[in-house]
């Protein structure tokens, strides 16, 4: 049983290109598979993407992928700890 809400963004399946169009803070979830087909990946082949600038003035949507740094499952116990040695963001 889950602790808390969930949030769910449906996958465009079958999908393995952005679209053109975007607002920023868009969030965008894509899959090369079909729906409800098994996943033949370890890690799974949907991927999260957010939208950084968005389509104004004939210039198309620009994304970036959100990369995460830890994996788990339900039935492996607590997750891990975040990592504390990350770089700091710098403008540039």
């Amino acid at each position: 049983m889950a602790i808390g809400d969930q949030i769910n963004l449906r996958p465009e399946f079958e999908t393995t290109t952005l679209p053109c169009n975007g607002k920023v803070g868009d969030l965008f979830v894509m899959t090369p598979l079909r729906d409800n087909r098994p996943d033949p990946e370890d890690l799974g082949s949907a991927s999260l993407w957010v939208c950084l600038k968005g389509d104004i003035d004939g210039q198309r949507a620009v994304w970036k992928r959100l990369q995460f740094d830890g994996f788990a499952r339900c039935d492996t116990g607590p997750v891990p700890t975040p990592p504390q040695d990350l770089e700091r963001l710098t403008r540039g």
